[in-house]
C-alpha cells in the first residue's frame, strides 16, 4: 500500500558518514526489547541481514501514516451473534452493493472476527485486496545529481485512495528542506491505482506515502548512527504532528540510545499518534507491563494482535508481551497460551541467549501457576 521512495536532507560525504563495515545477521543479546522487537518485523519480512537492513535505514517509520479503509469497527459483537452477522455480511458481497454496503459489510466482518469468529477473519484475509500502483511513475523532484554528496529527505503525504483508481485530497505531513511535496503530489494526481477492495468490491480508503528521497554520491553511502538522530530529532521537532516522525525518533532511540530519558518521550508521543503501529503498540505494552499496567498493556495490545492475525505474520515479541501482561493480571490460561504460541513461533535462527529467556519465561508461568494461581511474576527488565 505504501510507494518507498525515500529523501531524507542531510549531506553525505565520504568523511562524514559510516563506513561499510560486517555486521552480524542478527540483533545482538545485548540488544534492548525495542531492538529485538523491530528486528523480528525486519526478520519477517525477509530473514536475511537484518542487523545491516537496520544499520542502513535511515528512516524506520515509512507506513505509519496509512491506515485501512476503517480504523475499527463500528460494531461489538458478543460470540455467539458473529456466524449470523458474517453470513450476512457475505451475503451482500456477493451481489452488487454500493460502496457504502461494502463498507457496512467490512464493519460486520471486522466485528465478527473480533468476536473470534474464524471464518470471518480468514474471509477478510483472503478477500481482501490492497492497493497498487497501475499507470504512473514517481521520480525526485529535482531529477539526477551527479554530485559527491549523498542528500537524504522524507516527505510524507496524505491523501484518499478513491473507488475509481485517483489520489485526490493530498495534503503534505512532511517535507523536504525544499518543497517537494507540491511536485509529489501533482505526480501523484497523474498516476492510476488498482484500489482498496472487498471480495472485488472497491472503496475509498485513507492512503498514505512515504517518499524516502535519496540522491547523488554512493548507493552505498550511508548515515553514521549520530546523524540518524540527530535527523530523527530533527524531524519531531519541526514536524510535531507527524506520527511518522515521531515512531521513527522512538525506534532509533530503541536501536541504538535505549536509556536514553527521551526515549520514554517519543515513545508516548508515537503511540498517541499511531496506536495501530504494530511496533510502536507493542513496545508501550512492554513499558506498562514495567510499570504494573497490566490492563492498560492489554488495551494496547489487543487491536494488534487482532490485525496481525488477519494481515500479516505474529510477531513473537508481540505475544511475549501479552503474556506477561496476562501473568500479571493472574490469567494464567491465556499467559500460558500466549507464551506457548510464542516460543513456537521464535524462529530457529534467532540468538540462542532470546529463545533461552523464552523458554524461561514460559517454565515460570507454569509452575507459578501451578502452585498458586494468584501469583504475578515480575517481568524482566529489558
Amino acid at each position: 500500500m505504501h510507494l518507498r521512495l525515500v529523501f531524507l536532507l542531510l549531506g553525505c560525504v565520504a568523511t562524514g558518514c559510516a563506513h561499510r563495515e560486517l555486521r552480524p545477521a542478527l540483533p545482538p543479546p545485548t540488544a534492548s526489547h525495542g531492538h529485538l522487537s523491530l528486528a523480528m518485523e525486519y526478520f519477517l519480512e525477509d530473514p536475511n541481514s537484518v542487523e545491516e537492513r537496520i544499520a542502513r535505514t535511515p528512516n524506520f517509520a515509512a507506513a505509519v501514516s496509512t491506515r485501512p479503509p476503517l480504523d475499527a469497527p463500528t460494531l461489538e459483537l458478543e460470540p455467539g451473534q458473529a456466524p449470523g452477522v458474517f453470513e450476512e455480511a457475505t451475503q451482500v458481497l456477493k451481489g452488487q452493493p454500493t460502496e457504502p454496503q461494502v463498507r457496512q459489510a467490512l464493519s460486520e466482518l471486522q466485528a465478527a472476527c473480533d468476536a473470534d469468529h474464524e471464518a470471518a477473519c480468514r474471509f477478510l484475509k483472503e478477500q481482501s485486496l490492497q492497493p497498487s500502483r497501475l499507470e504512473g511513475d514517481v521520480s525526485h523532484p529535482l531529477g539526477p545529481s551527479l554530485s559527491a554528496n549523498r542528500d537524504f529527505a522524507v516527505v510524507i503525504v496524505q491523501c484518499r485512495l478513491d473507488a475509481d483508481g485517483r489520489m485526490r485530497d493530498c495534503q503534505a505531513i512532511e517535507d523536504g528542506p525544499l518543497p517537494f511535496a507540491p511536485n509529489l503530489i501533482a505526480q501523484l494526481n497523474a498516476c492510476r491505482y488498482r484500489p482498496w477492495t472487498l471480495a472485488g468490491h472497491p472503496m475509498s480508503t485513507p492512503f498514505g506515502i512515504t517518499f524516502n528521497l535519496h540522491r547523488g554520491g554512493s548507493s552505498k553511502s550511508e548515515l553514521s548512527l549520530e546523524q540518524k538522530v540527530g535527523w530523527a530529532q530533527q524531524r519531531a521537532a519541526r514536524f510535531p504532528e507527524s506520527s511518522a516522525a515521531w515512531s521513527n525518533l522512538a525506534m532509533q532511540l530503541a536501536v541504538q540510545r535505549p536509556d536514553d530519558p527521551a526515549y520514554p518521550q517519543a515513545l508516548e508521543r508515537a503511540y498517541a499518534m499511531a496506536p495501530q503501529n504494530r511496533w510502536t503498540a507493542t513496545e508501550m505494552a512492554w513499558r506498562r507491563v514495567q510499570a504494573g499496567q497490566y490492563a492498560a498493556a492489554l488495551m494496547a495490545l489487543r487491536p494488534v494482535i487482532r490485525r496481525s492475525a488477519r494481515h500479516e505474520p505474529l510477531n513473537p515479541y508481540v505475544l511475549e508481551t501479552a503474556a506477561a501482561a496476562y501473568f500479571g493480571l493472574r490469567q494464567c490460561t491465556e499467559a500460558l497460551a500466549e507464551q506457548q504460541q510464542a516460543v513456537a513461533l521464535l524462529p530457529k535462527a534467532w540468538p540462542e541467549p532470546e529463545h533461552a529467556r523464552f523458554q524461561l519465561k514460559l517454565q515460570e508461568y507454569q509452575t507459578a501457576c501451578a502452585a498458586l494461581p494468584a501469583v504475578s511474576a515480575t517481568p524482566d527488565p529489558r
